[in-house]
């Protein structure tokens, strides 16, 4: 019987252990789910709020695109209104009378060329002669006269637009010389 006994005995922490060994992992589990539950719950809201952040961007460049859309749809009426005038007019004077106007207005540009030219030509040989008095004040004046009317580009021919240039090579050379010579007098 003193056996029975011992046996019941250690039986007994065991049992004991187990249970507590037992609990331990019970609660350890339900630790380890609620872990699990948070972290998808905070990964589920930054998706969501990534997913709000780029439908908002995607609303924005439809919204841009549509603008553009319509941008488009308008020029290209306008275009079409415009070519529609075009083939009036080609009906309504002709072919020869279109290019006569086109004749004509290049004259009217080259004839404003001519009369810029002319003027600067006449500017530049003031600036000469002041120069020459060494009048280097009413000089100063000219050139800022020149350059203000003319641009400095037109008069030493270094724009790149060679329609816009109103000096021969010979000439830009003489205003680019007065140039230096107004800046050593500065």
């Amino acid at each position: 019987m003193e056996e029975q006994n011992k046996a019941s005995e250690q039986s007994k922490p065991q049992k004991k252990l187990s249970r507590t060994t037992l609990t331990f992992y019970i609660v350890g589990l339900f630790s380890v789910a609620i872990a699990l539950i948070l972290i998808s719950y905070v990964a589920q809201a930054r998706a969501d709020k990534q997913l709000d952040t780029l439908n908002d961007k995607l609303t924005e460049q439809q919204t841009v695109a549509q603008g553009a859309t319509q941008k488009m749809e308008e020029l290209q009426r306008q275009y079409d209104t415009q070519q529609q005038l075009i083939d009036g007019a080609k009906q309504a004077f002709g072919k020869d009378a279109l290019l006569a106007a086109a004749d004509e207005q290049t004259l009217d540009i080259q004839a404003g060329r001519l009369a810029a030219r002319s003027s600067a030509l006449s500017l530049l040989t003031k600036l000469q002669q002041e120069l020459l008095r060494e009048d280097y004040t009413a000089a100063q004046e000219l050139y800022d006269e020149m350059v203000k009317t003319y641009t400095e580009a037109a008069l030493t021919r270094e724009g790149s637009d060679e329609t816009l240039w109103l000096l021969t090579e010979e000439e830009a050379k003489i205003f680019q010389a007065i140039q230096k010579q107004l800046n050593t007098n500065s």
